[in-house]
């Protein structure tokens, strides 16, 4: 899918941070863009900066809602066409020590980051099964590789969309179909998610550009991992905790601020 001209994509989360700035460059590509968000005022604004610069339309829908998944997916079809491509991106963070989440919180985040993912695939692959062609990314994270303290919950879903990926890559290949799976492993990128948490010692803090950017040669290049940075988060990251015992890795994470680093997290109102 080298030639993205005219393919219809879906985005999640894509009122602001990453979905947004992902779906201006599939636009810029010649994508038609739908737009889909809980935030229905950060949306209207989305699409009315983003509708001067090529097709989009927004649409509101809690992607944790099953039933809603599948009526947006006829509804998109129905304005837009079936879907070319799908980007599970809407995902959302509580950093807090398992016993000071409180169960709703624990059962959102697992909902949002995870289970959606399952909606809106099944939603939305079988339009892609029927062309025999499409592409499919999940936003995972570099949380989904290693996890820390104070995200238990985060950690756990994106450690399952990083597994969800892998069978659901696997499962195209073996129906032979031309349906690529990519997901995304970035460290802390600067949407406000993560905000009054510090950067761990050797990282810095990501620009979406810097993620998206990557996102959008990985769809049109079929590439299955999507590592921010590459080197440290897809090489360094595994090797280590392969190479080194459970209890020197701990000890390494404490020394680079990993144990504290979320102690100071405010997260964004919205």
């Amino acid at each position: 899918m080298k030639n993205l001209k005219g393919k219809v994509a879906v985005v999640t989360g894509a009122a602001m941070g990453m979905g947004k700035d992902l779906s201006a460059k599939l636009m810029r590509e010649g994508c038609r863009v739908a737009l889909v968000d809980v935030n229905t005022t950060e949306l209207a604004r989305t699409e009315g900066e983003l509708s001067r610069t090529g097709e989009c339309r927004a649409y509101t829908c809690d992607v944790s809602d099953r039933k809603a998944v599948y009526s947006l997916a006829k509804k998109i079809a129905k304005d837009m066409g079936p879907a070319d491509i799908l980007v599970n991106n809407a995902g959302i963070v509580r950093a807090k020590e398992l016993l000071d989440l409180d169960d709703e919180a624990i059962e959102k985040t697992i909902a949002i980051n995870l289970t959606a993912q399952f909606w809106t695939c099944r939603a939305f692959l079988p339009a892609m099964v029927e062309k025999g062609e499409g592409h499919v990314v999940n936003v995972a994270s570099a949380g989904g590789i290693l996890a820390i303290p104070n995200l238990s919950a985060y950690c756990a879903s994106k450690f399952g969309v990083v597994g969800f990926s892998d069978a659901l890559r696997q499962e195209m290949k073996k129906r032979k179909l031309a349906i690529g799976v990519s997901y995304v492993c970035p460290n802390t990128v600067n949407t406000g998610m993560f905000e009054g948490s510090k950067m761990v010692t050797g990282t810095k803090m990501l620009s979406s550009d810097e993620v998206t950017t990557k996102i959008v040669k990985a769809i049109k290049n079929n590439t299955a991992m999507v590592a921010v940075p590459n080197i440290s988060v897809k090489f360094l990251t595994p090797l280590t905790k392969l190479l080194l015992p459970i209890k020197a890795m701990d000890w390494l994470n404490a020394t680079l601020g990993m144990d504290t680093c979320n102690d100071s997290w405010k997260g964004r109102s919205c």
